[in-house]
Protein backbone atom coordinates (compact mmCIF):
# COMPACT_ATOMS: atom_id res chain seq x y z
CA UNK A 1 0.00 0.00 0.00
CA UNK A 2 1.37 3.10 -0.89
CA UNK A 3 1.22 6.17 1.43
CA UNK A 4 0.67 9.90 0.02
CA UNK A 5 2.71 12.67 1.16
CA UNK A 6 0.23 15.81 1.79
CA UNK A 7 1.76 18.85 1.42
CA UNK A 8 1.90 21.43 3.54
CA UNK A 9 0.00 23.99 1.09
CA UNK A 10 -2.53 21.51 1.23
CA UNK A 11 -3.38 21.19 4.93
CA UNK A 12 -3.24 25.01 4.69
CA UNK A 13 -5.96 25.17 2.35
CA UNK A 14 -8.18 23.75 4.33
CA UNK A 15 -11.30 25.79 5.80
CA UNK A 16 -11.32 26.22 9.33
CA UNK A 17 -14.92 25.26 11.10
CA UNK A 18 -16.22 26.50 14.16
CA UNK A 19 -19.86 24.88 14.92
CA UNK A 20 -22.03 26.45 18.07
CA UNK A 21 -24.95 25.90 19.52
CA UNK A 22 -27.38 27.86 16.78
CA UNK A 23 -24.29 29.05 14.33
CA UNK A 24 -21.64 27.33 12.02
CA UNK A 25 -18.56 29.73 10.79
CA UNK A 26 -16.29 28.72 8.13
CA UNK A 27 -13.14 30.38 7.69
CA UNK A 28 -11.22 29.82 4.26
CA UNK A 29 -7.37 30.43 3.79
CA UNK A 30 -8.41 33.42 1.54
CA UNK A 31 -9.86 34.99 3.94
CA UNK A 32 -13.32 34.60 3.58
CA UNK A 33 -15.77 33.75 5.63
CA UNK A 34 -18.97 32.00 5.68
CA UNK A 35 -21.97 32.13 8.72
CA UNK A 36 -24.59 29.45 8.66
CA UNK A 37 -27.32 30.01 11.07
CA UNK A 38 -29.65 27.78 12.61
CA UNK A 39 -32.61 29.83 12.86
CA UNK A 40 -34.86 27.21 14.82
CA UNK A 41 -32.01 26.26 17.42
CA UNK A 42 -31.23 30.43 17.67
CA UNK A 43 -35.02 30.89 18.55
CA UNK A 44 -35.46 28.36 21.11
CA UNK A 45 -32.47 29.49 22.86
CA UNK A 46 -33.96 33.15 22.92
CA UNK A 47 -37.59 31.14 23.78
CA UNK A 48 -35.05 29.64 26.88
CA UNK A 49 -33.33 32.86 28.14
CA UNK A 50 -36.45 34.74 28.26
CA UNK A 51 -38.31 31.96 30.12
CA UNK A 52 -35.64 32.11 32.49
CA UNK A 53 -35.10 35.63 33.05
CA UNK A 54 -39.00 36.05 33.80
CA UNK A 55 -38.97 33.17 36.23
CA UNK A 56 -36.51 34.69 38.15
CA UNK A 57 -37.68 38.43 38.54
CA UNK A 58 -40.03 39.07 41.50
CA UNK A 59 -43.54 39.72 40.21
CA UNK A 60 -44.48 42.39 41.93
CA UNK A 61 -46.75 46.35 41.60
CA UNK A 62 -45.29 47.90 44.44
CA UNK A 63 -43.58 51.24 43.87
CA UNK A 64 -41.42 52.37 46.39
CA UNK A 65 -41.13 55.81 46.46
CA UNK A 66 -37.37 57.60 46.56
CA UNK A 67 -35.81 57.97 49.01
CA UNK A 68 -34.71 61.62 50.23
CA UNK A 69 -32.00 63.13 51.57
CA UNK A 70 -32.21 64.91 54.92
CA UNK A 71 -31.39 68.39 54.83
CA UNK A 72 -29.15 70.14 57.49
CA UNK A 73 -30.96 73.27 58.75
CA UNK A 74 -29.49 74.93 61.92
CA UNK A 75 -32.01 75.88 64.54
CA UNK A 76 -31.30 78.82 66.61
CA UNK A 77 -31.34 78.19 70.36
CA UNK A 78 -34.18 80.71 71.94
CA UNK A 79 -32.99 81.71 75.38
Amino acid sequence: MARKKIQLAEVNSLPTVTKGSHLTVTTYPDGRTELEWDDEALLSEVRNAILKAESVMPVTNEVKPAVKAKSKKSVAKSK
